[in-house]
């Protein structure tokens, strides 16, 4: 299922342009919560809870089943259903949204002995969940720093064909084609990378297609 079948991203930023809904996701992604219970933490009325998260899923971000409750009948809890990756690049000749499957990732870490104080073990477990969260931040912004170097690579690049567009005297309609398949902000991202190696070998053949056909026709007008 391409990503477009499965997200509208219109709903999606707009569901996760609200303080109040982005609030809910993090209390969310720590387990199912009920109305009630959300309310509580988010110290808000019910009903606008509610609101709010009617408006999650509607974007497809959560979804909600009942569930029994210790305390009385049972309650309808709402729970996460999606896991993924959403980078938006906004740079000159550059504006890239991507939304990208997410993927687990387990960490190691060391475990309890039972010979030591759990007060002693639980400083200890402390600092080494610090240490690697320190790991991540510094690898996270790093990661950030290269999709920014290439993400403006590329915009320049685009924007330098399109000027080689612009010079060629191609047709309208060779032109929005060419467009389209360049489009930097074309939806629907592969699944794996394997898939984006393959969807972009198939774009570069449809361009180099058409540049084929054009200048055989300029040949062809020549030789009239």
């Amino acid at each position: 299922m391409s990503t477009d079948e499965k997200y509208d991203l219109d709903k999606v930023f707009k569901a996760l342009g609200h303080m109040t809904r982005r609030r809910i996701l993090r209390l969310l992604a720590q387990g199912p919560r009920y109305p009630y219970e959300l309310s509580k933490l988010l110290d808000m009325n019910r009903r606008v809870v509610l609101k709010h998260l009617e408006a999650l899923e509607d974007a497809g971000l959560v979804s909600h089943e009942t569930g029994a409750s210790d305390m009385g009948p049972d309650r309808t809890y709402y729970n996460l259903t999606v896991s993924f990756g959403l980078s938006t690049t906004i740079l000159p000749n550059s504006f890239v949204i991507r939304l990208s499957p997410g993927q687990t990732a387990s960490l190691q870490l060391g475990t309890r002995s039972e010979t030591e104080p759990s007060q002693a073990v639980d400083v200890q477990e402390i600092k080494l969940l610090l240490n690697e969260l320190g790991k991540v931040n510094r690898k996270l912004s790093e990661i950030d720093e290269e999709r920014m170097k290439y993400a403006s690579k590329r915009g320049q690049i685009i924007t330098r064909i399109e000027d080689i567009l612009s010079d060629c005297s191609l047709d309208s309609g060779t032109c929005r084609e060419l467009r389209s398949i360049l489009n930097p902000v074309r939806r629907g991202v592969p699944q794996s990378a394997d898939i984006v190696v393959a969807s972009w070998s198939e774009s570069v053949r449809e361009i180099l297609q058409l540049f084929e056909r054009f200048m055989n026709q300029v040949e062809d007008r020549d030789r009239e």
